[in-house]
């Protein structure tokens, strides 16, 4: 009974191994190219960005064209950042203001009930 157990055993992990297929992987971007390839419209523009031809994909062709683009817009070059002022204006001291307030009432108040509350011994 054992030895037939064993023999199934070992039929059933070669029978596992043996039908289980390698998987090759390729990786090809649309220009038809294998990864790590760039056309030469991408190393034409890699030279024109200032990117080093063994970095040159996709990927960081955007990232520096996002950077020049923010370079030259109008916020880009902003001191004030985009525009979204977070702390000026009266209405937003206006508003900490209020929220403080609600919320330190509060937290004074459990403090206060905390403090008057008389202690049971156990």
């Amino acid at each position: 009974m054992i030895k037939q157990l064993a023999m199934m055993a070992i039929a059933a992990g070669i029978l596992a191994v043996t039908s289980m297929q390698p998987s090759y992987a390729q990786y090809v971007d649309n220009s038809g190219g294998s990864a790590g390839t760039a056309t030469t419209e991408q190393l034409a523009r890699c030279d024109q960005l200032k990117i080093s031809r063994n970095q040159c994909t996709d990927n960081t062709i955007l990232a520096a064209e996002r950077v020049q683009s923010a370079k030259e817009t109008t916020y880009g070059n902003n001191p004030d950042g985009s525009g979204t002022p977070y702390f000026r204006g009266i209405e937003t001291f206006g508003v900490i203001g209020i929220l403080g307030a609600v919320f330190g009432s509060v937290a004074g108040t459990f403090y206060v009930m905390g403090r008057r509350a008389k202690q049971v011994s156990a």
